[in-house]
């Protein structure tokens, strides 16, 4: 499962951690990120998509990319129209790894040649 932004929920420790019932993972992530600003129990997650997922971590209810996604209506980040120019998901994308950015630039030249894209928001798309 991939969220909007491209990152793949099966490789992320608060989901493994959810979906294995596994509190040493969610532990593993709580103390890595935010500096354990949020307890392990607070990153039980079951991903952000689809739009009507509502069970996140806490962390990633702050997350402006999942919204902006729900309200364009789009499958993933890389299908919108703007997403080369969007700065929101391109910082966050810059501060992923390789992988996150070179799966984004896939599916967005995949989402272009099956016309997922409108052909007006394209040539913006491509700019």
């Amino acid at each position: 499962m991939l969220g909007y932004c491209g990152i793949d929920c099966n490789a992320c420790s608060a989901y493994q951690g959810t979906v294995a019932t596994r509190i040493d993972l969610l532990e593993k992530v709580a103390g890595s990120d935010l500096k354990g600003a949020n307890k392990a129990q607070e990153w039980v997650c079951l991903g952000c998509t689809p739009a009507d997922q509502g069970f996140l971590a806490k962390y990633c209810t702050t997350c402006g990319i999942r919204p902006c996604a729900i309200e364009r209506g789009v499958q993933n980040c890389a299908a919108c129209s703007e997403f080369a120019a969007c700065e929101r998901v391109q910082t966050f994308i810059g501060g992923e790894s390789k992988e996150v950015a070179q799966r984004m630039a896939w599916l967005c030249e995949r989402f272009k040649a099956l016309h997922v894209i409108p052909p007006i928001a394209r040539t913006a798309a491509a700019e």
